[in-house]
């Protein structure tokens, strides 16, 4: 298989993360605000046990696709850099972490559906609101991390490293906003209309970024550009 072949297929997976991503975050029910009743979240979770723990496996899916995606990313800004590796070794790792961060954080709820018949942990409120609560907090950690990649990627893009600029000037105030609401994460223990409906735009302008980038590289794969010297990245055409 040719260079431009493989980078079809690496742009074909982040078309398929951002697939498999909507599906996860949809698939179940809106669940309860972060200061509702235990009871009313051990409902939510034993009422919908099977689509949370679809979702789970998902959005496992889609953290696998992302990785795949991601091992594209780098090839291509290794490429380009020339071999100086300045900014794709912090993309790769920032990327790296989103996907561990994602892993983690979508196991308390599913941690919940899955024993939430259990009397050891319906009758346990404590348990229930620890680990309803880490479940937000791992999604404000992982919005602040989406926000790194984010920023950095559009960042190799503003210096004609991959991709469309443009794209990259578009990620630039998606990053800020994921960024926004990720701390506000930490501070809001009651329900915020507001900083609810962010983390929903954040998730989707995130989604949108992944797919603006997978498809520019699919339409325009960057392999049939010359190999640039050392330390000097590829113009853009």
């Amino acid at each position: 298989m040719s260079e431009r072949q493989w980078e079809r297929v690496g742009s074909i997976t982040g078309i398929g993360f951002v697939a498999a991503m909507i599906v996860s975050v949809f698939m179940a029910p809106t669940p309860p605000h972060i200061d509702a009743s235990t009871s009313k979240i051990l409902d939510y979770v034993t009422g919908h046990r099977t689509a949370i723990l679809g979702a789970t496996v998902v959005g496992s899916l889609a953290g696998l696709l992302f990785l795949l995606f991601l091992g594209h990313l780098r090839q291509l800004l290794q490429r380009s850099e020339g071999g100086a590796e300045a900014l794709s070794p912090i993309v790769y790792g920032a990327g790296l972490t989103l996907v561990a961060t994602a892993f983690v954080c979508q196991l308390p709820l599913a941690a919940l559906a899955f024993a939430g018949d259990s009397p050891d942990v319906a009758g346990n409120a404590g348990i229930v609101r620890l680990l309803y609560d880490l479940n937000a907090l791992g999604m404000a950690t992982l919005m602040i991390v989406a926000a790194l990649f984010i920023a950095v990627t559009s960042v190799a893009m503003l210096l004609r490293e991959m991709g469309a600029t443009v794209i990259g000037w578009i990620g630039l105030p998606i990053a800020v906003v994921n960024a926004a609401a990720g701390v506000a994460g930490f501070y809001n223990s009651s329900y915020q209309s507001f900083w609810n409906g962010l983390n929903y735009v954040g998730l989707v302008a995130f989604a949108v970024f992944v797919l603006a980038v997978a498809i520019d590289h699919l339409i325009v794969p960057l392999a049939t550009r010359p190999t640039p010297a050392p330390g000097r990245a590829l113009p853009i055409t």
